[in-house]
C-alpha cells in the first residue's frame, strides 16, 4: 500500500514577548597588564643569515658573423642541399638579430627543421654554377655559464652510432680511465673528457667526414669532430646520455664542435678538444648523436668538379 507524502507542517509560533538582546556581562577588576615574555636562560641565538637568491647567470653580448664558401673546378648544377646554420634560442643562448644568405640565389630556398629539432635551410639550385656561398650574420645575449636546463633527453642518446661505436681499443681504454673516475655525474664528464684531451694529438688532414671515433683512436689525432666523437663513445659505455654540437667557438678560426652530457637535471657542455667546461664564447648551431646528425652543411650536385671550401668568421664579445 503506497503512502502518502508528508505535507510540510508550519513552524509553531511560541507567544509571549520578544527576546530582548542581552548586553555582555562586565567583570570588575583591575585591567589586565601586558605581561613580560619570559627569558629563557642560556647562550643568545645568533643572528641567522638570509637565504641567497638564486644565481642569476651573467650575459655577454655576442656578435657574430660566419660564412662559408665553396669554389668549384668546373660547373656544377642541379645543386641540392641542406644547411644547419640557424642559431635557436635555448637555456644558454638568446638569438637577439639573424640574417642569413646564399648565393647564388636559389630556384627553391626554405626553413625546415630535422629530426633533431635543429632549424635548418633547405634549397636547389639546377643552372650550373662555379661558386656557392652561405653564411649568417647576428647578435645573441650568452650566458657563461655551461649548462642548459632540459626536459628528460631522449633514450637515443645513449645508444652508439656508426661513427660512435665502440671497439676493443676504446672499451679497454675507457676500463682503465674508469679506475679512477669521481662518482659526481659532472666530475665523471670532466674526467672522460680530460682524457680524451690527454690522448688525442690535434692534427689537420689525417681525418675526415666519415672518420669514425674507433678510427681517429687508432690514428691517436684530429680535429674537434675526433675530439668530440670519441667522448660521446666514452660518456655512452658510462650510460651517460650526451649529444653532439656544432657551432661556433671564439678565437678558433672554423666551426667548431663539442659535446653536451646529462647529469640528472641539465645538459653540461664541455670541449674535450680545449679540455674545459664552455664559456660565452661558444653559439650553438645544431645538435645530434654524431657529426652526421649536426653536420652544418650537406649537398649533392652533378659535374665532374672539385670543390675548394673557404670559411671565415668574426665573434665579437662585450
Amino acid at each position: 500500500m503506497r503512502n502518502k507524502p508528508l505535507e510540510p507542517q508550519p513552524r509553531p509560533q511560541v507567544e509571549g514577548p520578544p527576546l530582548e538582546p542581552q548586553p555582555r556581562s562586565q567583570v570588575e577588576g583591575s585591567p589586565l597588564e601586558p605581561q613580560p615574555r619570559p627569558q629563557v636562560e642560556g647562550t643568545p641565538l645568533e643572528p641567522q643569515p638570509s637565504r641567497k637568491a638564486a644565481k642569476v647567470p651573467l650575459l655577454k653580448t655576442v656578435r657574430f658573423q660566419y660564412q662559408t664558401e665553396l669554389s668549384f673546378s668546373s660547373p656544377a648544377s642541379d645543386h641540392r642541399f641542406l644547411l644547419r646554420i640557424l642559431p635557436q634560442n635555448d637555456g644558454r643562448q638568446q638569438i637577439k638579430s639573424l640574417s642569413r644568405h646564399v648565393d647564388p640565389l636559389a630556384y627553391t630556398l626554405w626553413q625546415t627543421v630535422d629530426g633533431f629539432g635543429n632549424d635548418a635551410l633547405a634549397g636547389h639550385i639546377s643552372e650550373p654554377h662555379n661558386r656557392f656561398s652561405f653564411g649568417i650574420e647576428g647578435t645573441a645575449e650568452v650566458s657563461g655559464e655551461p649548462y642548459t636546463e632540459s626536459g628528460e633527453p631522449p633514450r637515443i642518446l645513449l645508444y652508439p652510432t656508426e661513427l660512435t661505436r665502440a671497439h676493443r681499443g676504446l672499451i679497454d681504454f675507457y676500463n682503465d680511465i674508469n679506475r679512477s673516475a669521481p662518482v659526481d655525474a659532472l666530475d665523471r664528464i670532466k674526467h672522460f673528457s680530460h682524457a680524451v684531451h690527454n690522448y688525442l694529438r690535434y692534427e689537420r688532414g689525417v681525418t675526415g667526414n666519415t672518420t669514425s671515433a674507433a678510427q681517429a683512436f687508432d690514428i691517436g689525432a684530429g680535429v674537434c669532430q675526433d675530439y668530440a666523437q670519441i667522448a660521446l663513445t666514452l660518456l655512452r659505455l658510462d650510460k651517460i646520455p650526451c649529444r653532439y654540437v656544432a657551432g661556433l667557438a671564439s678565437d678558433y678560426g672554423e666551426t667548431h664542435a663539442w659535446v653536451e652530457a646529462w647529469t640528472g637535471d641539465r645538459y653540461y657542455a664541455i670541449d674535450p678538444t680545449r679540455d674545459k667546461l664552455i664559456d660565452e664564447g661558444y653559439i650553438a648551431f645544431s645538435r645530434g648523436r654524431d657529426f652526421t646528425d649536426s653536420s652544418i652543411e650537406r649537398g649533392v650536385f652533378k659535374g665532374m668538379c672539385r670543390g675548394t671550401q673557404t670559411v671565415s668568421l668574426n665573434m665579437e664579445i662585450s
